[in-house]
């Protein structure tokens, strides 16, 4: 079978498919991953076989545009909103609106690459990241089912839909009218990592898979190969977070710095180079790393702190670490909610600490000792680890991809679908081989 995964230039959309990638490579099939230039070195540190398709979209430059810039700092949206988006302002549809035309245009500067190499190579199954809708372009076109995988987020991303309508945006139709094709609104599977408990039900057929973490390529340094004498503590704040530097993300990286100074634990930044240079002299006390794998470190921390990006979010359930989640943005929102709902993590939204930076980093402390001082955050998160792991791996799936290209997909090419019918079943998987159950995120 030859299988091609695409994504757009994020590393944090393309780490979550790796582990796929490996588990069809080791089951003897051919794998490709179409992706943009800044990532096709990405790919081979990963094992993986890039294919460069040509992407002349600006994603920082669109991900901080005025329609788009203070997505990355949102005051409460209300906490059931992706379920009633009738509750949503005017202003705050028009952002989520916005948001889908992003991944639309992204889609657009990258589609005729990857169907000029899809077209040569001839795919048995596209698998795209869930906003990737290139994939979905390409199976249309080319008559082969597709798979989205997932990358933590606690709800399915309908970005192509209007919010209070269901209809699709007509930039997203476009897409698929260039090619002669109908529309394919959503993927023949989701491939979901987040485990049962976390997720928001919906109707969507997905398979429930074990997060396999991989966070880049890394070595384990030396001190990390003994005990730590004390509580050690993480903070990290995302490859995205670290790319975009959103207006007043500086603030809140003081607030934190200031929030875990003189903390009795050992304190442990991981950071990019960019984010390590704006640490500046808060640095007298901790451990700055660059470039360690979380999967590393996580395990021997008794907290991490962060800003809700998947990656850490999943790396950090799949390490049984409890969370201190400062969200920005609205799906980040969705999964501090519902961590602490848990048990597994204190959540508090960036825009209410940055509002009184005193009192916002007394809040941080106070969250921050909350979950090394109390045992119960820690059972709550080994909890949710221990359900996290007993889910089928992704080389348990491989045979349902298997069957999934052998029959040609659910809908077949150009399925036009309708916003999917609610209220969900929720069930998980009885066997990784054969079920195409609803479980649901969403």
């Amino acid at each position: 079978m030859r299988v091609l995964l695409t994504t757009w230039a994020w590393p944090s959309h393309l780490f979550p498919m790796v582990p796929l990638g490996w588990a069809l490579q080791a089951a003897g099939h051919e794998v490709r991953v179409a992706v943009g230039p800044g990532l096709t070195d990405a790919v081979s540190r990963a094992g993986l076989c890039p294919v460069t398709v040509r992407d002349d979209a600006d994603l920082v430059g669109m991900s901080t545009a005025p329609a788009l810039n203070s997505w990355h700092h949102q005051q409460r949206w209300t906490s059931d909103w992706y379920d009633r988006p009738e509750l949503l302002s005017p202003a705050q549809r028009e952002m989520y609106t916005a948001l889908g035309h992003k991944q639309t245009a992204m889609a657009a500067a990258m589609v005729d690459g990857v169907l000029d190499f899809a077209r040569e190579w001839r795919p048995d199954l596209v698998v795209h990241d869930a906003v990737t809708f290139a994939g979905l372009v390409a199976g249309a076109v080319l008559g082969v089912p597709t798979a989205a995988t997932l990358w933590g987020n606690i709800a399915i991303p309908r970005h192509q839909r209007d919010p209070l309508t269901g209809e699709l945006a007509a930039d997203f139709t476009a897409l698929f009218e260039r090619f002669g094709v109908a529309p394919k609104p959503e993927p023949d599977l989701w491939i979901d990592p987040c485990p049962p408990r976390m997720g928001l039900p919906s109707p969507e057929p997905r398979l429930t898979t074990r997060f396999v973490p991989y966070n880049g390529p890394g070595g384990c340094p030396d001190w990390l190969r003994v005990p730590a004498g004390r509580r050690r503590v993480c903070v990290t704040w995302g490859i995205t977070t670290g790319r975009i530097q959103a207006d007043g993300d500086t603030g809140i990286f003081d607030q934190v710095a200031e929030a875990v100074s003189g903390l009795d634990a050992e304190v442990v930044f991981a950071l990019s180079a960019a984010q390590r240079d704006r640490l500046g002299a808060a640095t007298a006390d901790v451990r700055v790393v660059e470039a360690l794998p979380l999967h590393l470190l996580l395990p021997s921390c008794a907290a991490v702190v962060h800003q809700g990006g998947g990656g850490t979010t999943m790396t950090a359930v799949w390490s049984g670490t409890p969370q201190l989640i400062v969200s920005p943005r609205p799906e980040q929102m969705m999964t501090g909610d519902r961590l602490e709902r848990l048990g597994a993590a204190r959540h508090l939204l960036r825009s209410e600490l940055t509002a009184d930076p005193a009192a916002g980093t007394k809040a941080l402390r106070g969250a921050l000792l909350d979950l090394l001082d109390d045992a119960a955050y820690a059972r709550g998160a080994a909890e949710l680890r221990d359900e996290q792991r007993a889910q089928p791996s992704p080389a348990d799936h491989v045979p349902r991809l298997e069957e999934l290209a052998a029959s040609g997909g659910s809908g077949g090419p150009g399925r036009a679908g309708s916003r999917p019918p609610s209220p969900a079943r929720r069930e998980n998987a009885p066997s990784p081989a054969t079920s195409t159950s609803a479980r649901g995120l969403g």
